[in-house]
């Protein structure tokens, strides 16, 4: 099981985008995959499922019930909040507003998320967690408990906005409880060609490197298509398979998946 955080203390630079598609195409790709909604808004799980489908959360797991003088209540396992998504061999744990409230538990509870996922996830292959965009608990549990954070950031004026911050937060959480965490890289985002701003925010991201630790070449594209598939319940690699977007994630996905050292094509899904 590999987790990945994808993680960017700036808000707006598509990181739910970039876990729900490229969660979609490793699992489309054969792999046992798990997507996490760890952020508030709940927007992964909206584009995934209806509240309907399911009445755990990831808060159900993550903060202690409330309970009676007297009485002791335990949280859910993750295990009971996993649902299916429309995409095959892709779980969801859902989450909503209530999640908010994880920002005033004790600190020791930040810990619970990782023994959760190794107790209850080990079956996946891959682990994808949709972060929060801003810095406190939340982001440092998911922190804990990955073994890659990945870097979306928007090519645009305020591109590199963010990244020292998270960078030093990266380096807190190795120094302190989770030395094996790696940079993964990191993703451009809402690209535009036709703008010489976009390729002056990739190059200004290339520039700082050694805190990066690797750009992917792949830049995703600001597409419509993209924007429209969650609300089909579909990736866009589903629904619409001729377009540049969906290229561009299949794209992204061999990139991924051989920064990881992974087969591009998991091989007990091949006939």
């Amino acid at each position: 099981m590999v987790v990945i955080a994808v993680a960017n203390q700036k808000g707006g630079v598509g990181k739910t985008t970039i876990t729900r598609e490229l969660s979609a195409c490793c699992a489309l790709r054969g792999y046992q995959v798990l997507s996490v909604d760890c952020d508030p808004q709940g927007n992964l799980t909206q584009s995934w499922v209806k509240s309907d489908l399911y009445e755990g959360t990831l808060a159900h797991v993550l903060i202690e019930p409330e309970a009676q003088p007297g009485q002791r209540r335990e949280p859910l396992s993750l295990f009971d909040t996993i649902v299916e998504t429309p995409v095959k061999n892709l779980d969801l744990v859902p989450c909503d507003i209530r999640l908010a409230r994880f920002e005033q538990q004790p600190e020791y509870l930040m810990h619970r998320l990782k023994k959760q996922l190794l107790e209850h996830a080990h079956g996946y292959d891959l682990v994808f967690i949709d972060c929060p965009p801003q810095l406190g608990k939340l982001l440092t549990a998911a922190l804990y408990s990955a073994h890659f954070v990945l870097i979306p950031c928007a090519a645009d004026a305020m591109g590199l906005q963010g990244l020292a911050d998270l960078s030093h937060t990266i380096e807190q959480v190795r120094s302190n409880v989770n030395a094996d965490l790696k940079t993964l890289g990191v993703v451009v985002n809402l690209y535009k060609p036709t703008r010489n701003l976009s390729a002056e925010s990739r190059a200004a991201i290339e520039d700082v490197l050694p805190m990066v630790n690797y750009v992917f070449d792949t830049n995703i594209h600001d597409y419509a298509k993209i924007a429209e598939a969650p609300s089909q319940q579909l990736p866009v690699v589903l629904y619409s398979e001729e377009h540049r977007s969906a290229d561009l994630f299949w794209g992204f996905t061999d990139e991924i998946l051989d920064r990881l050292k992974l087969s591009r094509q998991k091989l007990s899904a091949v006939r």
